[in-house]
């Protein structure tokens, strides 16, 4: 059983917008609908996570335009929210794959990949190649240059088999310990993390200028169609 966590809950403030970062709107729809297609009828169950004062106005819509999905209200923090998701999971001794709808832009492919990744290593993470020059700063000063090439950005979605990221939470939540990402959990536990190939296109709208960049993906990939 493949499952998807689908996180957009987060109130998206560095892009100034009075809805957040799922609600925006590019290409004339909402953000999390393009991670929701791309899911949809290629895993066996999927949860969208919303902000709970959005919950009561798509929750009876959504679950009815796409059968079977469960939309839930997410937390204070992202893995507040990723938690809330693990919790109901049907899925017990699958694949679940926790992905942030603020990346609309992933393919089938990489979806496969990750899928694969975990299947064989218990925990897959997608990651691309950096193309800055990357230094470690200590307030206004360079303390040294980073070598580049052991350095990858870490993208979503992230694959686990469903008993090793949810004791990654247990332990996590026992310590209160938590990370910018779920695939940092396991790595506390002393699991290694396997990493199959990103892509360039799976960027994460974060600030003003992403949106502007994703307009420009989506009006070429209607030109695809």
């Amino acid at each position: 059983m493949i499952s998807a966590i689908l996180v957009g809950a987060g109130k998206g403030e560095r892009l100034s917008s009075s809805v957040p970062k799922a609600f925006i709107r590019i290409g004339g729809k909402e953000i999390f609908y393009y991670s929701l297609l791309k899911f949809y009828r290629k895993v066996d169950e999927i949860i969208l996570v919303f902000p709970e004062d959005y919950l009561k106005e798509w929750k009876e819509k959504l679950e009815k335009e796409f059968q079977g999905i469960k939309v839930i209200s997410g937390g204070k923090e992202r893995y507040n929210s990723v938690k809330n998701g693990l919790d109901i999971l049907e899925n017990k001794n699958g694949i679940v794959l926790i992905h942030d709808v603020a990346r609309p832009f992933l393919s089938e492919n990489l979806i496969k990949r990750v899928i694969e990744g975990a299947e064989k290593y218990g925990a897959c993470i997608p990651s691309v190649e950096v193309k800055d020059t990357l230094k470690q700063i200590d307030g206004d000063f360079v303390v040294k240059t980073l070598d580049r090439k052991k350095i990858f950005a870490v993208q979503t979605p992230q694959g686990f088999k469903v008993e090793i990221i949810k004791k990654a939470y247990r332990e996590a939540e026992r310590k209160n310990v938590f990370g910018s990402d779920d695939a940092i959990l396991v790595e506390r536990m002393g699991m290694k993390v396997y990493s199959v190939e990103g892509e360039q296109e799976n960027i994460k709208i974060t600030y003003p200028v992403d949106l502007k960049i994703a307009e420009i993906m989506v009006e070429e990939w209607k030109q695809v169609e």
